[in-house]
C-alpha cells in the first residue's frame, strides 16, 4: 500500500489532514524520529523527494491542499530561550 497524506483548508477554513494506514505509519514514525539533533522534516508532493510525500489531490472541490510545509521539533528549552512569548501561560490554555 502506498502512502497518501492529504493537508488542506476546508472552504470554511478548518485544518483537515486526511491519511490512510500507510500515510499514518510514516507519519507516526517520522514525528518519533524528531529530537534535537533532526529537529525537523519537510513536507512535499511525492516527486521532490522530501521527507515526507503529500498528496496534490484534493478531498473536496473547494478545499485548498498545502502541498509543501515543515514539522518542527521543539523543546521548551529552546523556546524559552528563542521564542519566550510562546511560553506565555495564557498562550497555553485553550481557547
Amino acid at each position: 500500500m502506498k502512502s497518501r497524506i492529504t493537508l488542506s483548508l476546508t472552504e470554511e477554513g478548518q485544518f483537515e489532514m486526511h491519511l490512510n494506514e500507510k500515510g499514518r505509519d510514516d507519519l507516526i514514525e517520522l514525528l518519533q524520529s524528531l529530537d534535537r539533533d533532526c529537529e525537523h522534516f519537510h513536507l512535499a508532493p511525492e516527486d521532490y523527494g522530501m521527507d515526507c510525500a503529500v498528496s496534490e489531490i484534493p478531498y473536496r472541490e473547494t478545499d485548498r491542499v498545502f502541498t509543501w510545509g515543515k514539522i518542527l521539533f521543539r523543546p521548551d528549552d529552546w523556546d524559552r530561550e528563542y521564542f519566550p512569548h510562546v511560553m506565555d501561560e495564557k498562550t497555553d490554555s485553550p481557547t
